[in-house]
């Protein structure tokens, strides 16, 4: 059952680990330049007999110091996530990839990257994070990096079968700094970029395939770097979803699912309440409803 190692305690060991030893590297399962068995780098979301109709969906954490702790609460509240997505036909058959970004210019460790997964293995590879908990005064991180590999490095049953688009979730406070072939190469193991490595070209590229939801966390470097206006600049004001409490990620990925594929704003609410309480479906909510209000009346 997903969240089993948060209930228990023992979570995030292999961070420990990284931390005892001093290797600072990705662990294999998550490792971005790892090949599969084809001998090709590519993560996949495919149907299957029991998961037909898969969603694929990507949730991206920022492990610098100012955001690592919020895989530790998306993990406790996994059983919340999947009860919504499954037991309230939020989404069909969701598989999950689960992804770090940081900052390639002076992290060790600036992209993780799993497989899709649709059960307790989701648990594991949040548990196989290593949370760097790096960046630095450079005014930025370089989630372009997850953005990029997203682009190039996945494919899905919905996309080729269904022409659907799948669902990536950014949790990001700070904007982007720029990065470069070297970085590429470097952390994911290609010897020339796919495409374009600015800012919008990546921007651009990832949400041919993938509906991004920049799920920006509200606090004083977002203000100060006017991170909403840089996001908003690259995939539009209905990407944009300002988050006041990272305790209610879970809930808000859960329902941004459920109000793209159809649900209304008072049932999401009323299925928040029933599995997470009043108070985190009246702050998912309050996101939703922002996001809403900004679409009516753009700038």
């Amino acid at each position: 059952m997903t969240g089993a190692k948060a209930r228990r305690g023992d979570t995030f060991g292999y961070d420990a680990t990284v931390r005892q030893t001093g290797r600072y590297e990705a662990h294999p399962d998550l490792d971005p330049a790892r090949l599969n068995r084809a001998g090709a780098n590519i993560r996949e979301s495919r149907d299957s007999d029991e998961h037909p109709e898969s969603t694929p969906i990507i949730v991206g954490f920022d492990s610098t110091g100012s955001m690592g702790s919020v895989p530790r609460i998306v993990q406790a509240k996994l059983k919340t996530l999947f009860w919504l997505l499954l037991d309230k036909g939020y989404a069909s058959d969701p598989q999950v990839a689960i992804a770090t970004y940081g900052d390639a210019t002076c992290d060790h460790v600036p992209l993780q990257f799993s497989q899709f997964e649709s059960d307790n293995r989701i648990d594991e590879n949040l548990d196989n994070l290593f949370l760097e908990g790096g960046g630095g005064g450079n005014d930025g991180e370089t989630s372009q990096l997850l953005l990029y590999y997203a682009a190039y490095h996945t494919a899905t049953d919905a996309w080729e079968r269904r022409h659907k688009r799948g669902y990536l979730f950014l949790i990001a406070d700070e904007k982007q700094v720029p990065i470069s072939a070297k970085h590429v190469k470097a952390v994911i193991g290609d010897d020339e970029p796919l495409g374009d490595l600015s800012s919008p070209a990546v921007a651009k590229a990832v949400a041919e395939r993938w509906a991004v939801r920049v799920l920006l966390i509200t606090n004083g470097t977002a203000l100060y770097q006017r991170s909403q206006e840089f996001y908003t600049h690259l995939f539009g004001a209905e990407a944009i979803v300002p988050v006041q409490d990272p305790t209610a990620i879970a809930e808000t990925i859960a329902a941004l699912i459920g109000y793209d594929e159809g649900r209304d704003l008072d049932t999401i609410t009323d299925d928040l309440a029933t599995a997470a309480g009043g108070k985190v479906a009246t702050r998912v909510e309050q996101s939703l409803s922002t996001r809403a209000r900004a679409l009516a009346h753009p700038r």
